[in-house]
């Protein structure tokens, strides 16, 4: 989907504001939303509910406050919770129960990761070095193919194997396991010729938003 969360190539978005020795978390509750995220193992369809946040939201909320937003929306969606408990902050009589998830099966969970990766056998359709353009699509759904790489040609640089395909999965319509690929962009095939010659940029991608040049 097209929304202000694709803002790779955009100008006059301000200048970057780095904090020195920055903390991981800079409240409690940023702490608390990371573990319940971990918790439900990263609920399906968390990216496409922070994308979905009006651009003007989006643009003044913190990193975890999105999380928190996409959060809240999952859990009313599936009946976890009931809009009632969450402007009562009381759980409702009748409602689900989670079991409690312990510290040391937390760091378990954690410490196994949530790799995509698949080992089914699929042929890959590109090979490295071979040159592709990226597909010029505006799906109205989740998608991790970026506006500014559409329609431009590139070069297969690297086959990572096979992976589920997040379009889909997010969207509980498959896994569609296929080759992710990372492809080597030219600056200038991006930017333009005000782009220095030497550059490049290189984009992880997936099958799907490919075809041949």
């Amino acid at each position: 989907m097209n929304t202000i969360h694709d803002m790779g190539g955009m100008q006059n978005m301000g200048s970057l504001q780095y904090e020195k020795n920055e903390l991981v978390f800079h409240a409690e509750w940023e702490r608390r939303m990371f573990a319940m995220a971990l918790a439900t193992n990263h609920p399906p369809g968390m990216r496409y509910h922070i994308e979905s946040i009006p651009p003007a939201d989006y643009l003044r909320m913190s990193y975890y406050e999105k999380w928190l937003t996409a959060f809240v929306n999952l859990l009313l969606r599936y009946g976890i919770i009931a809009s009632a408990e969450l402007e009562s902050g009381k759980a409702a009589p009748g409602m689900p129960k989670g079991k409690p998830l312990t510290a040391a099966e937390g760091l378990a969970q954690l410490a196994k990761g949530y790799s995509r990766r698949r080992d089914q056998i699929v042929s890959p359709r590109f090979q490295i070095g071979q040159r592709v353009k990226a597909r010029n699509m505006n799906p109205l759904t989740h998608t991790r193919l970026p506006r500014y790489a559409r329609g431009r040609l590139g070069t297969i640089e690297q086959d990572h194997g096979v992976f589920r395909f997040e379009d889909t999965a997010f969207h509980q319509l498959g896994e569609n396991p296929q080759h992710l690929y990372t492809v080597r962009f030219a600056a200038r095939e991006l930017w333009g010729q005000e782009a220095r010659g030497r550059d490049s940029v290189y984009v992880d991608m997936w099958e799907a938003y490919l075809e041949p040049a």
